[in-house]
């Protein structure tokens, strides 16, 4: 298929971008409309995105690593989406001090405290406390590989130019050299596409491209794929159950695939800005995965 010309693509995308300035004075309807054009024109045209860039070793710059644990004790943990699986918590995970829980990042094991490295953002997340859970249930220290970036749709992490597979899997063969064979892929992502993405079937293709690619990427290991789609504005306010029957279509049929936690169920009082989750939706989040994956891992 021929690209569009140059001209139309200056054109196209300069309206993008003055319909993102003025959405900031629009109701949610309108500007969803114009975040979704946007979102579509750059698809159309084959364009780069502003990429978030990926964390590199400067985001460990004042921390001390650690011994890691030993590689044939410890549960492995790899996290990918956007913000919700990234630092995007309103507030610091709180975990003891002697947790066994821990963060692999440029090939050496870091405590696994907020904010956690590989993963965007520089607020709290969901994971070390549920670390410490695990570890605590398991008698096994519990290290993470983590790789979520927010704001990113299923389609960009299929997108080589993007970097952010490239850095996740990195991180995931460093490891796996180091004897750190993941268990177990906590993915949550939809909430973007919720919103930009307008062909449900392409969603699914690009959901079941992903999840084949990781497992193949991380072979003893299970894919824990949330159902995730609620965020701002109201398309997305009781999230969209659409998005919800993509992600369940591409657990099924695949056998070590989960379909996980909805955590669309979370209302308001969960989030800080009815999309991101604050304490109160990090700690009804990790008591549901506790027991669940416990017992996933204690096969």
């Amino acid at each position: 298929m021929q690209r569009p010309s140059w001209f139309l693509a200056v054109v196209l995308v300069a309206a993008a971008g003055i319909g993102g300035l003025a959405a900031g004075t629009l109701s949610d309807k309108p500007r969803e409309a114009l975040d979704r054009s946007s979102y579509v024109i750059r698809e159309t045209l084959g364009l780069e995105k502003n990429w978030v860039r990926v964390p590199g070793p400067e985001q460990a710059e004042g921390l001390e690593a650690v011994a890691c644990p030993a590689p044939s004790h410890a549960v492995v943990l790899v996290t990918g989406g956007q913000s919700n699986a990234a630092n995007s918590n309103t507030s610091m995970s709180q975990i003891r001090a002697d947790a066994p829980v821990f963060t692999w990042f440029e090939g050496r094991c870091y405590p696994g405290g907020d904010p956690m490295l590989g993963a965007s953002g520089q607020r709290g997340s969901l994971w070390p406390e549920l670390g410490q859970r695990l570890a605590d249930e398991l008698g096994r220290p519990v290290l993470f590989i983590n790789g979520a970036i927010g704001g990113t749709q299923v389609g960009d992490w299929l997108d080589d130019r993007s970097g952010y597979y490239a850095a996740l899997a990195g991180r995931v063969a460093s490891a796996r050299q180091a004897g750190f064979e993941p268990d177990l892929i906590l993915w949550h992502q939809g909430e973007t596409d919720a919103l930009a993405e307008h062909d449900m079937s392409m969603l699914e293709r690009r959901f079941s491209q992903l999840a084949d690619r990781l497992l193949a990427d991380m072979p003893q290991s299970q894919l824990y794929l949330f159902q995730a789609s609620k965020c701002i504005g109201s398309k997305r306010a009781k999230g969209v159950e659409i998005v919800r029957e993509v992600q369940a279509n591409t657990v099924r049929g695949r056998d070590r695939a989960i379909l996980g936690m909805n955590t669309d169920e979370l209302g308001d009082e969960f989030r800080w800005d009815t999309c991101h989750f604050n304490s109160l939706g990090r700690a009804a989040i990790v008591n549901h995965l506790a027991p669940e994956l416990t017992a996933l891992l204690s096969r």
